[in-house]
């Protein structure tokens, strides 16, 4: 949250992406009477060096009238595909399709509500000029909606700085629309799918492909890998998996054949019926309607992926008239192909076994909500996560079970020479209370922490984990520019396991890696840098040590040292339990017997 005053007339308010827009600026800087707004951790602190004022241009609002907004934006979200009758605007051959754009649109949709959210600020502040540089261009856009005017910046391309904010747009191209060379690899793999769902069709039509065997669609997903691999050796369902699986074996896939192009006249009719249906409004908490600024956001999106859609939706609903399945395994209300067949499957009244996948904890969202069953995991994320539904079990995580007892040789702690590992942050792009700086923001306090204790005379050997998201470099450069010598290695794509059992303490954001540190008997801390509003055991208020600041950190980290006893109620397992469910090693059985149960009821009906 900002530090801006409104009280106070600036000269210039600049708002510049990073370093090498902040170039061309920094020599009319003036550290009195001028703010800079930024989404970059390296501008915010060199503008603080000068002495000056620096704020992230994307973390401005409080965090209680930001999520009011959640929950405001989530209303939109859940009905933006509406009509006035409350249906489905996008349907191909009676299957609703709306939903399933969700991946898609999902991080702009809550981007370009925190931006307006946040420029909706400045209308509260007192300035001469308005000063403006940004990559993406959105802000540009829109203050162009709220009729702001500025004067642009263009970047400095000679200066090559580095930023320490998370790509998020970068990552969605890269990770989820498939572009650029990366892309590559997931158009192979999704065409080695449809080929080998091709042969698989035709080999059984021609030799039977045991129809008497119920066929079962599984997204593919850590929480289910264990799953399919047992299914498959026990050889009682047929497998019909969304993309190419990492399990070896002859799996069935859908075949997606045929150009997207045949289909592009039903979307231009879908998105025309759609412009002039719809019917959702957006009114955020300062009475501004940020409806038609939504809904060209979302229109932008889907207008290019519609046509591809309903191909492959036409591919799904094809295949199962010819293969009908008796059940589907989700792990997620998201995908490209999953939530397509979860939209036949629901249409059709085939049952649906949801396994969430981690940690549910916003009670805003409604991700992972839509299934006949839901495994919950754990009774806390039952009753808090799912409160109310009534059509949850609290099966556990399969995952878990290689934290069970007799399966894992616990950790002796070295309190004197200890390997502290810290679980770098992230950037979370489903609430509008984080923001884009948040995980170089964590990385810097903890560094800072962990440098005045080692000033103290102690050794410390220090390991960053951070995810394998392929932009391992920029925190590289990050402990480079800031903490020279401190870190002994940053790891992306070691597993946590093998990770977590070199370590002694362990330091880390909200995240299901606590709880596997803790059952391995590593005391755990929460550093709680983000202002996102979270159920147990990551409110504050619960057994999970956690602080806020950089001197409570740094007590925090001489407690551990010194053996303290707060950080004993978060190792029990029976805590655990109640967090994160069963450890006794069935986690796997339950489900897999689980599934066997529901497919029996598809086949002879519920019994009561």
């Amino acid at each position: 949250m900002s530090a801006l005053d409104a009280g106070k007339t600036y000269r210039d308010i600049l708002i510049l992406e990073d370093r090498n827009r902040w170039e061309s600026c920094k020599s009319q800087f003036d550290a009195q009477r001028d703010v800079v707004l930024t989404y970059d951790l390296g501008l915010r602190r060199e503008v603080e060096q000068l002495g000056g004022l620096a704020c992230y241009v994307d973390h401005l609002a409080d965090k209680q009238s930001m999520q009011e907004n959640n929950f405001l934006i989530y209303h939109f979200f859940r009905k933006w595909h509406f009509d006035a009758e409350g249906q489905d605007i996008f349907q191909y051959r009676g299957v609703p399709l709306g939903f399933s754009f969700r991946l898609e649109i999902w991080n702009d949709f809550v981007f370009y509500a925190r931006t307006r959210i946040c420029m909706e600020i400045l209308r509260g502040l007192k300035y001469e000029k308005l000063v403006v540089g940004t990559r993406l261009g959105l802000i540009e856009s829109v203050l162009t909606e709220m009729g702001l005017a500025f004067v642009p910046v263009l970047p400095n391309t000679g200066s090559g700085k580095a930023t320490y904010y998370f790509p998020i747009h970068d990552w969605m191209d890269e990770k989820v629309r498939f572009k650029g060379i990366g892309g590559v690899k997931y158009r192979l793999r999704d065409i080695v799918s449809s080929l080998q769902g091709s042969m698989m069709s035709w080999a059984d039509r021609w030799f039977g492909g045991d129809k008497k065997k119920p066929t079962v669609f599984i997204q593919e997903y850590h929480p289910t890998r264990k799953l399919i691999k047992r299914l498959q050796q026990e050889d009682r369902v047929r497998l019909l998996l969304a993309t190419f699986s990492r399990n070896k074996g002859a799996f069935r896939y859908i075949p997606i054949w045929r150009a997207a192009s045949k289909f592009q006249v039903e979307a231009d009719n879908l998105m025309s019926r759609f412009r002039v249906q719809r019917c959702a409004k957006l009114v955020v908490s300062n009475g501004g309607d940020i409806s038609d600024g939504l809904y060209r956001i979302i229109e932008t999106r889907i207008a290019n992926r519609l046509a591809a859609a309903l191909r492959d939706l036409d591919c799904v609903i094809r295949y199962l008239d010819a293969n009908p399945l008796s059940l589907e395994v989700l792990i997620a209300n998201l995908g490209h192909l999953a939530p397509l067949v979860d939209s036949v499957c629901k249409t059709r009244g085939i049952p649906s076994y949801f396994i969430i996948n981690g940690i549910l904890g916003n009670e805003f969202l409604d991700e992972g909500k839509y299934a006949t069953v839901i495994n919950s995991y754990s009774v806390s994320i039952k009753e808090h996560y799912f409160r109310g539904m009534d059509n949850i079990v609290c099966l556990g995580d399969p995952r878990m079970d290689a934290y069970a007892m007799g399966e894992i040789a616990q950790r002796m702690i070295n309190r004197v020479m200890p390997t502290i590992t810290v679980g770098a942050s992230g950037h979370n792009n489903t609430d509008l209370n984080s923001y884009l700086a948040v995980e170089f923001d964590f990385l810097y306090d903890v560094l800072h922490a962990l440098t005045t204790i080692k000033s103290r005379g102690v050794a410390l050997h220090i390991i960053i984990k951070v995810r394998a998201n392929g932009y391992r470099k920029q925190y590289e450069r990050f402990v480079q520019e800031y903490f020279p010598g401190l870190v002994d290695e940053i790891l992306d794509s070691a597993p946590m396991p093998q990770v977590l059992r070199r370590t002694d303490f362990f330091i880390s954001i909200y995240s299901q890696t606590l709880f596997e540190a803790s059952c391995l008997g590593i005391p755990c801390l929460y550093y709680k840098k983000d202002t996102e509003i979270m159920d147990p055991p990551f409110d504050g208020n619960s057994e999970l040590v956690t602080v806020t600041s950089v001197d409570d950190l740094i007590v925090a980290i001489e407690d551990y040292r010194s053996g303290h006893k707060r950080y004993d109620a978060f190792l029990e397992r029976t805590v655990m339990e109640k967090y994160i469910g069963p450890l006794d090693g069935g986690n796997l059985e339950r489900n897999l017997n689980f599934i066997y149960q529901l497919l029996e009821q598809a086949k002879n009906g519920p019994t009561h």
